[in-house]
């Protein structure tokens, strides 16, 4: 399904359409073929799925009123699509947004909608990566506040000459506790997730992170963040 704002005929489209994907890059609009990639997943990804999946089944085993309560507080949660309008989630994706991200941090999922809750801003400060010891320090502000956890992701090595990576490329490392300070030392999630980063000299480790309530799931606004690996 693609996604298109009204113009003179077209103003914008974002999706796909049959075997045509509509997408936008820095360089301005762009037309390509859709390609169907092979399914390489984890299996921490595919876990990951089967949680959504058993979590949009026990949505269904709510009672009547609990699910009312979820499809009514839905329209307390406006999110911005990739064309910028704001939709709303039903109340089931919403259930399952936030029980999805307290399975994450580890934490008891809940059966009845949260209130909405104000979040910090969190800044991405810098990602100091070296490969002969294979350290990586995540410098961040602020510390991280009282019931809420740090949730950080990342990607591989890449290389130092891009500055943008799609969302495909980050995997979950690690949530950082409440009250920790910066910086972080992330080298053994890392490694856990990707492997060493011996030999990684030059590249470049995207890093992707944001707080999320340890009561409710709902998640603040996530930041994005880069460093190139330097030798030790």
């Amino acid at each position: 399904m693609a996604k298109m704002t009204p113009g003179a005929i077209v103003s914008e489209v974002r999706g796909t359409i049959a075997a045509t994907t509509f997408a936008r890059n820095k360089g301005g609009a762009v037309i390509r073929n859709r390609i169907t990639p092979i399914n390489r997943r984890s299996p921490a990804q595919t876990a990951r799925r089967q949680s959504l999946a058993s979590l949009a089944s026990s949505f269904r085993g709510l009672s009547q009123a609990q699910i009312a309560a979820w499809n009514a507080a839905a329209a307390n949660f406006p999110q911005s699509d990739n064309l910028g309008q704001t939709i709303y989630l039903s109340g089931e994706q919403l259930y399952v947004r936030v029980n999805a991200n307290l399975i994450l941090i580890e934490e008891a999922q809940i059966t009845d909608p949260p209130n909405p809750v104000s979040f910090d801003a969190v800044a991405f400060t810098s990602l100091t990566a070296t490969a002969d010891d294979q350290n990586i320090s995540l410098a961040f502000t602020p510390t991280v506040p009282t019931g809420q956890q740090l949730v950080v992701y990342a990607s591989r090595p890449l290389s130092a000459g891009k500055s943008f990576v799609p969302e495909s490329e980050f995997r979950f490392l690690t949530s950082v506790a409440a009250e920790q300070t910066s910086p972080q030392d992330i080298s053994a999630a890392y490694a856990a997730v990707f492997g060493s980063i011996e030999g990684s000299t030059g590249q470049k480790i995207f890093i992707r992170m944001n707080l999320v309530d340890e009561a409710t799931g709902l998640a603040g606004q996530s930041v994005r963040g880069s460093g190139v690996v330097a030798a030790t």
